[in-house]
């Protein structure tokens, strides 16, 4: 059942992050297998090239735990997939990553339960 709640989640608001441009597709490694695994993701640009992800189902969060076990991640948008290494987002700066993706994403953010939210850094 929590792998239907799941889907159905990424169908729904993956729909509409796709429509408003916002979605890509996350690279990880598997925390416990070691195989590459994906997920669609949310995200804002930043203006310094990083983006900011959160997890906003509490079924959709396997691939926090894969970013904690390993920041070495991929993203792919528009077509186009590139490097970045994961830095988790503390308590510290919590409440203006939350503040950016309410700024980006309008209701959805406000009514999303955000667990874990981390910021892709490009790797040069």
């Amino acid at each position: 059942m929590p792998g239907r709640i799941a889907r159905t989640f990424n169908a729904l608001g993956g729909a509409l992050m796709q429509r408003s441009g916002r979605v890509g597709i996350l690279g990880t490694t598997g925390a416990k297998t070691g195989l590459r695994r994906t997920a669609p993701v949310g995200y804002v640009e930043r203006t310094d090239g990083s983006l900011l992800i959160g997890s906003g189902s509490r079924d959709n969060r396997g691939w926090a735990v894969n970013l904690r076990a390993n920041p070495v991640a991929t993203f792919k948008t528009r077509g186009v997939e590139r490097a970045y290494r994961a830095r988790f987002v503390g308590p510290e700066e919590r409440q203006r990553a939350l503040a950016d993706l309410k700024i980006s994403m309008g209701s959805f953010a406000e009514r999303a339960d955000w667990g874990d939210l981390f910021v892709l850094e490009p790797v040069r």
